[in-house]
């Protein structure tokens, strides 16, 4: 990882990955594949196709800025099959580096270099993508390129996108030791969806087996994806300011998947207006402001290494 260091307070510590080596020395024996960590991003993924990741990640970020404006933020687009963050803000004119022009020589990224080239949006610094344009780096450089961004900033949000159902799969880049958040529709198949997401990043069975805690222990330290690591959004379905039918309660949906929601995102009629329009985004409504501020106040608990915030937290 690259060690070039900025002249601010010192970052928390990404830079323990190795560079991305094939799958086997000359010797011809497999090598373990690379792990990259970045403990200060937030990996915002969705269980379910339309509940606005993109949007989340965002007004995520604006959040974070504006409650802690002593820290520096950046928002990066790593998804994979959408971006268009820059043109989502309405920033596209902006001149500003994308991701698909970043590459990963030898495994490491200039954070320093690619800070100076990010675009600004609201006070956090971009990092978007188009896919559409050219090809995206592989997986692993999105990763080297996150943790590089790390050691820059006090925190990184990744927009994810879609989450996977399988083991290995379920976060699209090879990240360890981030905050994972998780919108879930809050309803039958939202919750079911938003279970298998969840067995797949933790790779627990049933939580309430008497060997649970032994198998969290032993997920801690092997670098796997555990509860603590994930906070989760409810969003209600669009059709919940008409109808309730087939919307299911935050308590009952947390009861299911054995982790508390922490808040749920309400239908912003407004903020899709503007989103349609192409405007760029401004501000939530009143309640996903404070449902942003909930999740904002999660992440720096675990920052500073604290329990989770009141009112969220494991299901025991």
């Amino acid at each position: 990882m690259n060690t070039h260091q900025s002249q601010q307070v010192a970052r928390p510590n990404a830079a323990v990955n190795v560079p991305y080596r094939s799958g086997a020395d000359s010797f011809g024996v497999p090598c373990p594949s690379p792990v990259y960590r970045a403990p200060n991003a937030a990996i915002i993924l969705s269980a379910s196709g339309g509940l606005g990741t993109s949007t989340f990640a965002a007004l995520l970020a604006q959040t974070l800025h504006g409650l802690y404006d002593d820290r520096d933020f950046a928002l990066v687009d790593a998804d994979l099959s959408g971006g268009g963050l820059d043109v989502l803000l309405g920033m596209e004119s902006e001149l500003g580096v994308l991701l698909n022009a970043v590459t990963a020589p030898l495994g490491e990224v200039d954070g320093a270099a690619l800070r100076r080239r990010l675009a600004t949006w609201d006070g956090v610094d971009v990092l978007s993508s188009r896919p559409w344009i050219c090809p995206m780096p592989q997986d692993w450089e999105i990763a080297v390129t996150v943790c590089a961004l790390a050691e820059m900033y006090d925190m990184v949000v990744v927009d994810a996108g879609r989450a996977g159902y399988s083991p290995g799969e379920a976060i699209p880049l090879p990240l360890k030791g981030s905050a994972m958040i998780l919108l879930i529709e809050l309803s039958v198949l939202g919750t079911v969806r938003a279970q298998a997401c969840i067995e797949a990043l933790t790779g627990r069975g049933s939580r309430r087996s008497s060997d649970h805690r032994a198998a969290l222990a032993n997920r801690a330290a092997s670098g796997t994806v555990t509860e603590d690591d994930i906070a989760l959004v409810g969003v209600l379905p669009p059709t919940a300011r008409a109808s309730a039918r087939g919307v299911i309660g935050v308590d009952e949906a947390a009861e299911y998947l054995g982790i508390d929601v922490l808040c749920n995102i309400q239908p912003d009629t407004r903020l899709c207006a503007e989103i349609l329009e192409g405007t760029g985004l401004l501000k939530p409504n009143r309640a996903n402001a404070k449902a942003l501020r909930t999740v904002a106040s999660w992440l720096d608990a675990r920052r500073a290494g604290s329990a989770r915030p009141t009112g969220g937290g494991e299901r025991r």
